[in-house]
């Protein structure tokens, strides 16, 4: 076991992730969850379940593949970008575009910002999760989607071109946002994915940040290990340092 004296933070770990069920909010037209029952224990003596989901469901890490056609797949990203200092940036109060003058602003008024390597943007999604389903109560093929649009999609906080680039030029390695998409939910050219992902930078896109204050903290995220895949959900954590 690793010695806790020796990990690089003490704080308590916040668990960022949207839970994956037949209720989870899902960008219209993607595949809906589903949860099966294969086996039982009363009927096969083990519970092994079916699952039906899209590779972007619930909080999900996209890979280049995404939207360049000959960009990396979701296993072959390099994890130890996808680890390390965050900073949580605070827009839940604003509407529409960031901008690089509205992230430098907010990000340059913060302090020990000299080792952070990821961006985590939360804002007022423009979905409400509601988790009122249990798998043992679903039966094969039932949905129960608790998702609420709050906003319409011209309303939803995102990157514009000109922050996709100011990401770029600080040395980010991934950014995180609270959202659907880091691009405006009514996006054709996805022109903020464009930007980054072509330029290696990974997006994490559905997190759970609703009790996450501003600040810096330690990042994990790992996306499921699918082979060729153009993205995949993970599991997302914040770890504050004291």
């Amino acid at each position: 076991m690793f010695p806790p004296e020796k990990m690089p933070f003490k704080g308590k770990i916040t668990d960022i992730t949207v839970p994956i069920s037949p209720s989870t909010p899902i960008f219209p037209g993607d595949p809906e969850p589903s949860i099966e029952s294969a086996f039982t224990i009363e009927k096969d003596g083990c519970a092994v379940s079916r699952l039906i989901l899209g590779s972007h469901t619930g909080t999900h890490v996209d890979a280049p593949s995404h939207i360049l056609k000959d960009g990396l797949a979701v296993d072959d990203l390099n994890l130890e970008n996808l680890i390390g200092q965050a900073v949580v940036l605070d827009f839940s109060f604003r509407n529409g575009a960031l901008t690089d003058y509205i992230l430098d602003k907010a990000y340059n008024h913060l302090k020990n910002t000299d080792h952070v390597s990821i961006l985590l943007l939360k804002t007022k999604p423009s979905f409400h999760y509601e988790n009122n389903s249990r798998v043992s109560g679903l039966q094969a093929g039932e949905s129960n989607k608790g998702i609420e649009f709050e906003e319409p999609p011209e309303n939803s906080v995102y990157l514009d071109s000109g922050a996709a680039e100011w990401i770029v030029r600080n040395g980010f390695k991934t950014v995180g946002i609270d959202s659907f998409s880091v691009d405006n939910l009514s996006s054709e050219n996805l022109s903020a994915h464009h930007i980054l992902l072509s330029n290696n930078v990974n997006i994490v896109e559905c997190l759970d940040m609703s009790s996450v204050e501003a600040g810096i903290y330690f990042f994990l995220c790992l996306p499921l290990k699918i082979e060729g895949c153009d993205g995949a959900p993970a599991r997302a954590l914040l770890i504050p340092y004291s």
